[in-house]
């Protein structure tokens, strides 16, 4: 009975020697403690820190007073995270690590206990969009396949050369961006933090931009990391929409390795939709027509996304109005403007010509022509004319909104009529195929396929207008008429939008 009274205290130290104790040396002022449920970001080793940080204080986690609490790595790092939200810091710079080994079970960790600066990030690049603004966006773009929304995450492995001891940590979904292409900067798609388990990071925020390569799939991704330092490498798409990138750095005795794993959750990659292909890209300018005489003008809803002012230009007089947003229908891409202090009566003696016919008469191989301001300024101000027939009742995939034609169109014929021999309206021109996609993704060029919306949609657009039973009750002036009687008719009311 001694002798067990004798080992027992012993059998229970033995027990209990793997368990941590945490000690805290401060170092600057102690700022108001966050609430438990606060995220506190994990940087490693040799990992960059944000600009303007400070460190709080340094804690230390290792093995000595016994306790019932655990000690593996997740543990420790728990509690770290833990004495951060007491001292008011944001995040833990860990700057040693001691891995389990023969005669130690357990991790412990040295760590800097950090706190962010909120003015640091104030003038890093940003985007004011959510999540539904970048899911709009993708509905309603051509679609480069690295655009979309891609969850990341961090898987480090590391090794104690000396001892051969390894350990793990995975971080699943440490970011979610949203990737869309630059406006300003040819060839350039933005990935945007839309969440993320470093606390330094905020919605909007620019976390890495990419760069396409002159191979397929593959593209250069320059990667910020925390304290805003670039890494640049290559990545390659996979098909079954991954892509990973890997990096190595030691601390010796440790050596450490870390894979990114990104995996696109929307869309789909293997979705083809029908804008996927089509060439909306060119927006700086489009084309409209006007449909009433206090000015309501018809253009693409992709012509005015995102612009804060509108100008619609009509060459013909050689007049600028501002305009604004009446209706939009993103889906089937189109617009309705209205413009400021505008009557028709006064800048025109001729009525608006054409009406809006039911596409439910088109029949294939029927001949059409369009009027509109393809390539904006580079060839002039004069309206141009293309000629074409109808190629097909349906888009791509059969999409029934579409009609394809074989009218030539180029970057500013967007949001131009489409209209039949009898001067009547049959569509709203949308876009060609993206020669460029298909020659990138298929290996071929496709020739002279065009789109365009049904006039059937827009009339659905304007149904609930006052000025609608107006524009039914118009008459067609064109009827009877020659082509060329019908274009010097037409053309006064075709207009430029940007």
């Amino acid at each position: 009975m001694k002798k067990f009274l004798l080992i027992l205290p012993f059998l229970y130290l033995l027990g209990t020697a793997c368990a941590p104790y945490v000690k805290y040396q401060h170092i600057s002022q102690q700022k108001p403690s966050k609430a438990a449920e606060y995220n506190i970001s994990v940087y490693h080793e040799l990992d960059p820190l944000p600009p303007h940080t400070i460190v709080l204080g340094e804690v230390t986690i290792d093995n000595a007073v016994p306790s019932v609490v655990n000690c593996s790595y997740k543990d420790v790092i728990r509690l770290a995270k833990w004495k951060a939200r007491k001292v008011g810091g944001d995040a833990i710079h860990i700057t040693q690590i001691n891995l389990p080994d023969e005669s130690n079970s357990c991790y412990g960790v040295n760590a800097k206990i950090i706190a962010f600066d909120p003015l640091a990030q104030m003038f890093w690049p940003s985007i004011n969009l959510d999540e539904n603004d970048f899911r709009d966006y993708y509905h309603s773009n051509v679609l480069d396949a690295i655009e979309g929304i891609w969850t990341i995450s961090e898987n480090t492995n590391w090794e104690n050369v000396l001892t051969g001891v390894k350990g793990n940590n995975e971080v699943a979904g440490k970011y979610e961006v949203a990737i869309i292409r630059d406006d300003d900067a040819f060839n350039r798609y933005n990935a945007y933090v839309l969440h993320s388990k470093e606390a330094g990071l905020k919605r909007g925020q620019l976390k890495a931009y990419y760069t396409k390569s002159g191979f397929k799939q593959t593209y250069n991704e320059h990667w910020f990391m925390a304290d805003h330092s670039e890494l640049v490498r290559n990545i390659i798409l996979e098909d079954s929409g991954i892509f990973r990138t890997t990096s190595k750095y030691s601390k010796y005795p440790v050596n450490y390795e870390r894979e990114n794993l990104s995996l696109k959750v929307y869309p789909p990659h293997y979705m083809t939709a029908p804008g996927l292909s089509m060439n909306t890209q060119l927006k700086t300018m489009g084309s409209g027509f006007v449909i009433s005489g206090n000015g309501l003008i018809i253009t693409n809803y992709h012509v005015i996304q995102g612009k804060e002012t509108i100008e619609v230009y009509f060459p013909s007089i050689d007049k600028h109005f501002s305009a604004k947003i009446v209706l939009e229908d993103k889906n089937n891409d189109i617009a309705l403007l209205a413009l400021d202090e505008f009557h028709i009566s006064e800048y025109f003696t001729e009525d608006i010509p054409f009406i809006i016919s039911n596409t439910k008469n088109l029949r294939l191989g029927q001949e059409i022509f369009t009027l509109g301001y393809p390539l904006g300024e580079i060839l002039g101000k004069s309206v141009k004319l293309s000629t074409g027939d109808v190629s097909s009742l349906y888009g791509i995939q059969d999409d029934p909104r579409l009609i394809q034609i074989s009218n030539p169109i180029q970057p500013g014929n967007s949001g131009g009529p489409l209209l039949n021999e009898n001067g009547e309206i049959v569509g709203v021109v949308l876009s060609t195929l993206n020669a460029r996609y298909f020659y990138e993704n298929e290996s071929i060029i496709p020739q002279n396929v065009n789109f365009a919306i049904k006039g059937n949609y827009v009339s659905n657009l304007i149904s609930i207008l006052p000025e609608y039973q107006e524009l039914s009750k118009r008459k067609n002036l064109l009827m009877g008429k020659s082509l060329e009687e019908q274009i010097e008719l037409i053309t006064p009311f075709i207009v430029t939008v940007k």
